[in-house]
């Protein structure tokens, strides 16, 4: 049996570090679905998905980790009008466009996790949840979810 979802909302910042694992755990629940897989699936270039641990200073060494690796303030072909050519149509302003360092940032993590479900319920770790992560500016975002079994 295959059931599919989605999970929309708008992110509020960057790097904001959104727990969707509750969402999850009750679609998984909505389907009866015993065992199988579940596919967490981001539809945008600049929203990763990921598993790790909820914890305030793990989250914010995250952060720090990240603007460390990549700062907005650094030069990116991809904000330089004067050269770029292709996908200038953004949905709201041009300065939507100018997000380089969010793609890159995302080339670093995943649009994607699987997770398996045995006896109904996701095996997560002790600690860890599932996170949709914005890369960019406040926007309305969407997820998808897959859930695969019997």
């Amino acid at each position: 049996m295959i059931k599919n979802t989605t999970i929309q909302f708008e992110s509020n910042k960057s790097l904001e570090f959104r727990d969707l694992t509750d969402k999850v755990e009750n679609f998984i629940k909505e389907t009866k679905i015993k065992d199988g897989n579940v596919l967490i699936y981001s539809t945008h270039t600049t929203l990763a998905i990921c598993v790790n641990e909820k914890e305030k200073g793990i989250v914010t060494d995250f952060k720090n980790l990240l603007n460390k690796l990549i700062p907005k303030d650094a030069y990116y072909c991809h904000n330089d009008l004067t050269i770029r050519t292709e996908n200038l149509v953004c949905q709201s302003a041009a300065s939507d466009c100018l997000n380089g360092h969010s793609h890159c940032t995302h080339l670093l993590m995943r649009n994607s996790e699987t997770i398996p479900v045995i006896d109904g319920k996701l095996m997560l770790g002790v600690w860890q949840k599932i996170f949709a992560i914005e890369l960019d500016s406040p926007r309305p975002r969407k997820v998808l979810l897959q859930v695969i079994g019997e």
